[in-house]
């Protein structure tokens, strides 16, 4: 497998925030989102070729996250998960929402496994491609992520919670500079989302905005 970088951190977002897990980043991406913060993963040129067993004996935590890039779009990506649950790790899976789940292992409750999955907002560019049966595939356990930059976000990501049956964790995600985290809080207040959590990127707190492998 073609992997940009695995390194030891805080999870900086999601569920497991402030908890410190080993990072799997792989190469490649089918989706060029307007406010990615991780375009160096798109090449997989700069990626090195590992196998399995390699990439699992690199892991230092049991919580462990399999990011990219987009992770779903590997060939060998059940068969590394798969291996990473047998050494026991809780492993959660970053994934953009444009790959469909259909009967993979990710939803298979047998192993220990967590999706965080983005909903792509129209200032992404990318809602186009969402696959959004995934979305009433996902489980209580699992996180869903609005990455909103506008008001028009917002307004979309309320639209999709009230005309789609979630049953995930919903979570909503500032991109940087083009949104006031109170606005946000405003937008939350005023049309009641109590069941929907803000967060914010802590990683980007505690290290330097663009500082790779934190």
């Amino acid at each position: 497998m073609k992997v940009i970088e695995i390194f030891d951190s805080i999870e900086g977002e999601g569920k497991r925030t402030g908890q410190l897990a080993t990072f799997i980043r792989l190469a490649g991406c089918n989706l060029r989102c307007s406010y990615c913060d991780t375009t160096y993963s798109y090449n997989a040129e700069d990626a090195v070729e590992m196998t399995i067993e390699e990439i699992v004996s690199k892991t230092k935590y049991l919580t462990v996250t399999v990011t990219g890039g987009e992770p779903l779009i590997h060939e060998d990506i059940e068969d590394l998960v798969r291996a990473l649950c047998l050494k026991g790790c809780q492993v959660n899976i970053e994934t953009n929402g444009s790959v469909y789940l259909g009967s993979s292992i990710f939803l298979n409750p047998e192993f220990d496994i967590f999706m965080t999955m983005d909903y792509k907002s129209p200032s992404s560019g990318m809602e186009k491609h969402m696959e959004l049966s995934n979305l009433t595939d996902l489980r209580p356990i699992d996180v869903l992520k609005f990455v909103v930059g506008s008001i028009e976000d917002l307004d979309r990501m309320r639209e999709v919670l009230l005309t789609i049956p979630i049953n995930a964790q919903i979570y909503i995600s500032a991109v940087f500079g083009k949104i006031e985290l109170d606005a946000i809080v405003e937008y939350m207040k005023a049309f009641n989302l109590s069941d929907v959590k803000l967060q914010i990127q802590m990683h980007k707190i505690v290290y330097p905005e663009n500082m790779r492998g934190v």
